[in-house]
């Protein structure tokens, strides 16, 4: 059996120059040269609970969400990958051109970083920047490195 680790997750999110932070609880797990990450997203009324579970591996990331919206998406940089979005209202495809991916990983704790281009109907629907730290649950926030 895999170990699973409690960890602190903080995801940031920037386009068109707004940005968004959520903090989170999650559970992450290494599985052969891959980790994943799974964590509940914050729920938005009405909507169902999103489990999402993100895979990383050295030149890749996939991000998964099941619940009341499921999607996929796969960022691999200088790539343009196809991708799906479906709610109980739509459902597209969606592609996903990575610009950059950066890895600041220490075993299960870390940071990733990654900007990329979203196509929705082969029109750019938005170019953004994101960032996801991890922190064991017993390292303070000021634990921090600059970045």
């Amino acid at each position: 059996m895999t170990e699973t680790n409690e960890v602190r997750l903080t995801l940031r999110s920037e386009q068109d120059g707004e940005v968004g932070t959520t903090h989170m609880v999650g559970q992450v797990f290494a599985k052969g040269n891959n980790l994943y990450i799974r964590y509940a997203e914050p729920p938005q009324p009405p909507q169902q609970e999103i489990r999402t579970t993100v895979k990383i591996s050295n030149d890749e990331i996939k991000i998964m969400r099941h619940g009341g919206v499921e999607s996929e998406q796969t960022f691999r940089p200088g790539e343009q990958l196809l991708g799906f979005y479906q709610s109980p209202f739509t459902r597209f495809e969606m592609e996903t051109h990575t610009r950059s991916l950066h890895h600041g990983l220490n075993g299960i704790t870390g940071h990733i970083a990654w900007e990329y281009d979203l196509y929705v109907h082969e029109q750019l629907s938005g170019r953004f920047k994101v960032s996801l730290h991890i922190q064991a649950n017993d390292e303070s926030p000021d634990h921090d490195s600059a970045s």
